[in-house]
């Protein structure tokens, strides 16, 4: 083959769904069924050949021209489809004289296609272009639809062959419409259509428009199987699937392009030249995506042997895979040999005879859709005429019971809008009464945080005093006895001393009523300082460590918030971690203008699904553990005060890496 496109075309021979008309001879008719079944079973085979033959020689002798005219159809379809030109021609000829004289215009149409298809695939343009035009102008004057359908596939053909695909779509769908619109149409033109768009459509790199032409004709596919046993159902799968290898690797998706590169090779051992070929392309072009360009070149190799080393796709493609390969002297052979063959294919000449038959093609459709938008407004002035007069008749009648209709309806509006404005009155009213009641919720509001604070201040002064008394008590030495249960006083206390500061310390920064004063603190101390206090409160085999990066570093933030930020992140990993290590890190980047300060345990951990509720008030990882739930929380807001964050490190499972990140304000 010597153009990608014109392989597809051997599909025409689906044609043999004729239906045949004819003569009452009933066993005569079934002699000649039972010979065309025996062709159906070996199409685009040499022993067809006989079998047409034979139907033939049955039709002349009981002189039956429409069996004639599908003999010869059949056997042009065979002899196109097995690349024997000469015969192709003879057969076209004889039944262009036989079908034109007995008006036989299916078979004429069908087979006129052909010899056009034969010529653009021979590269004789000029001779392609005459036949086409000429198909066109007689299907147009004969108003013959077989003809029109023929005439849009092979313009839209020309088209695709000159890469004019945004046409050739336009032409394929007004076939397949036109197909569509027939009282019997013939799936196979359907699909054959459909296929055209989809490969124009993947040209175009229009991926949405060419998925959802794909399910049509996997949908086809799946009503024809069940409706027509000679449907090439198995062929249009083995296509289809090779469209859509050839668009997920377009896409670079070859994990999607696989699943069809398994499924398509299902049906390699089907006899058909042009699937064949793209099948090997589309696979050529998935492994040129995996970067195993010997095999893409094995399957583009595989192609050439079969085409010639003319055609135009597997050049380019081995040219692309060459230059990949690294055999940059090839490639560029081959892509001067592409552009030799664009050159002498699409002259100027050439398009200027396309741009003709467009403007033919387009002058005519104007003419047609003129003559029906003229036809469509005679029936509606003839329509719009007596609907006027039947409309005249019912008007008074509907004149008077409307009159009757509103003077009741004005009564009953008067009657509603003197209670709508008794109910207005009642609304403000209400909304007066709800205003007020607002603010006195919301004033009471402030009054109770206000409360909260001051109260939780106040308690605060006497648990000082009881962890004071406790501490002089633990330092008695009459009775051992009296240490222990100062020890758990003090123990306690501070407990309870601790659970009051965040209550204290929550209420606070939720009302508003506190203020941050800002300074350079040196940072590097604190966290020093830090861990060597809860070294001594770890659990035994627990080490507790210090990573900075150097050792002083000065930040301008609220030394006391940030200790609070800081003793809380350790407390809570000293706390959940019984084996192990606890580390407190710094991290400084300068660039994006943040220090981080990492706290990171071997302990039990976060679950997934309590990261998110942790830094709300009264919410405990562990309810058998000791504390309130407001040590994040504060965390939390003081963070926010400091333009900061605070967040739990998701990727992190071996315990828990709490990430505080403050701004370096220079």
């Amino acid at each position: 083959m010597k153009n990608k496109f014109f392989l597809l075309f051997f599909a025409i021979g689906w044609f043999t769904c004729l239906h045949l008309n004819g003569t009452n001879d009933s066993p005569t008719k079934m002699r000649f069924d039972s010979l065309r079944t025996k062709a159906q079973e070996l199409i685009n085979t040499p022993e067809e050949i006989l079998y047409l033959d034979s139907m033939l020689q049955l039709a002349q002798t009981i002189d039956s021209v429409h069996w004639q005219s599908q003999a010869m159809a059949f056997m042009a379809r065979n002899y196109y489809n097995r690349m024997n030109p000469d015969s192709l021609m003879y057969w076209a000829g004889k039944l262009d004289t036989l079908a034109l004289k007995h008006e036989h215009y299916k078979e004429f149409f069908d087979v006129f296609s052909l010899v056009c298809f034969w010529e653009l695939y021979d590269k004789n343009y000029d001779s392609a272009l005459d036949k086409a035009n000429r198909l066109y102008l007689m299907a147009k004057d004969l108003d013959n639809a077989n003809g029109l359908i023929a005439s849009y596939e092979t313009i839209g053909l020309i088209y695709m062959e000159t890469f004019r695909y945004v046409e050739a779509i336009k032409s394929f769908n007004e076939g397949l419409e036109l197909q569509n619109q027939q009282k019997n149409p013939r799936h196979a033109y359907q699909f054959q259509f459909m296929s055209y768009i989809i490969e124009s459509y993947l040209k175009l790199k229009d991926y949405k428009n060419a998925k959802e032409s794909l399910a049509k004709a996997y949908a086809l596919i799946e009503q024809c199987q069940q409706k027509e046993r000679s449907f090439p159902a198995d062929r249009c799968l083995w296509l289809l699937n090779c469209y859509n290898i050839e668009m997920y690797v377009a896409q670079k998706l070859p994990n999607k392009a696989e699943a069809y590169i398994i499924e398509a090779e299902k049906y390699v051992d089907i006899d058909d030249f042009y699937v064949f070929c793209y099948h090997h392309l589309v696979s050529a072009s998935y492994y040129q995506l995996l970067g195993n360009y010997t095999r893409a070149l094995d399957k583009v190799n595989t192609v050439l042997a079969e085409t010639g080393d003319d055609y135009l796709p597997a050049l380019k493609m081995k040219a692309e895979l060459l230059l990949n390969a690294g055999k940059e002297q090839e490639a560029a052979m081959l892509y001067h040999k592409s552009v030799n063959l664009i050159d002498s294919t699409y002259n100027e000449s050439l398009s200027k005879q396309i741009n003709q038959l467009r403007t033919i093609h387009e002058v005519d459709k104007l003419e047609l859709r003129n003559k029906e938008i003229e036809l469509k407004s005679k029936k509606y002035k003839l329509t719009l005429t007596s609907s006027l007069i039947i409309l005249l008749v019912f008007v008074l009648a509907i004149v008077c019971a409307h009159y009757i209709r509103i003077r009741k309806i004005k009564n009953r509006l008067e009657l509603s809008d003197k209670e709508l404005k008794k109910d207005k009155e009642l609304l403000l009213i209400s909304e007066k009464e709800l205003s007020i009641a607002k603010e006195k919720a919301e004033a009471s509001n402030r009054i109770k945080d206000v409360f909260l604070a001051n109260l939780s201040h106040e308690i605060r002064t006497p648990l000082n005093s009881i962890v004071g008394f406790s501490s002089l008590l633990g330092n008695m030495q009459h009775k051992k006895e009296a240490q222990e249960y100062a020890s758990i006083i003090k123990q306690n206390s501070d407990m309870l001393l601790k659970l009051v500061n965040d209550a204290v310390s929550l209420s606070v920064l939720q009302t508003g009523q506190t203020s941050f004063a800002t300074e350079e603190v040196e940072v590097c101390t604190i966290c020093r300082k830090l861990v060597a206090y809860y070294t001594a409160k770890a659990k035994p085999g627990v080490v507790i460590e210090a990573c900075l990066p150097c050792e002083e570093y000065s930040l301008k933030t609220d030394a006391s918030r940030l200790h609070q930020v800081l003793e809380n992140l350790l407390s809570n990993a000293v706390k959940f971690t019984d084996k192990g290590h606890i580390t407190l890190s710094l991290e400084l980047q300068e660039e994006s203008g943040c220090a981080r300060f990492i706290v990171t345990d071997t302990g039990c951990g976060i679950p997934e699904d309590m990261q998110e509720k942790v830094f709300a008030s009264f919410q405990k990882v562990d309810s058998f553990v000791q504390g309130f739930g407001l040590g994040l929380t504060i965390c939390k807001l003081i963070a926010q005060y400091l333009n900061g964050s605070i967040d739990i490190d998701p990727t992190y499972k071996e315990g828990t890496r709490m990430i505080f990140t403050h701004p370096i304000n220079k």
